[in-house]
Parts: C-alpha cells; sequence; structure tokens
C-alpha cells in the first residue's frame, strides 16, 4: 500500500495508446523511472499508486509533460479508502 491517485482525464483512443507506450518506456529496467510506482490506464484516466512519495508525477514527468503539451484537460486527486 502507498500514495494512490486518481487522474481523470477524457482521452480519445489515440491518446489512451500514446499513454500505454510512455508509461511501458517509463517502466523498463535498467533504472527505469518507476521502480516504486504502478501507473495503470483505467477507463477514467490514469491510477498512480506510489509507494514511497505522496506526489503524483514521480517518475512520470515525461507523461505530465505530454499531458501539457497536448492541452489534455485533467484532475489529480488522492484516493482515500
Amino acid at each position: 500500500m502507498g500514495f494512490e491517485f486518481r487522474i481523470t482525464a477524457g482521452l480519445t483512443p489515440e491518446q489512451r495508446q500514446h499513454i500505454a507506450q510512455l508509461l511501458e518506456l517509463a517502466a523498463r529496467p535498467p533504472g527505469g523511472a518507476m521502480p516504486d510506482t504502478d501507473a495503470r490506464l483505467t477507463d477514467a484516466g490514469l491510477y498512480i499508486c506510489q509507494y514511497l512519495r505522496p506526489e503524483p508525477w514521480h517518475g512520470l514527468e515525461a507523461l505530465r509533460a505530454w499531458f501539457d503539451t497536448h492541452g489534455v484537460r485533467h484532475t489529480v486527486g488522492e484516493i482515500d479508502d
């Protein structure tokens, strides 16, 4: 269990495909940018669990930059269960 976040965004199928590729690249060893992060596409956007940090974008800077560059409106919310 870690710090869980929901990033809600209306994404086109093409955007979802590109984000899936970004997540795959970020998770690849050696020295993948996300060793302590679980990030998955969901129907509503993204689910992110940061195991060590309360920062949703840690290790996902390229994804955040892509959202900003492409004008993808999104909201970030912490999941408290």
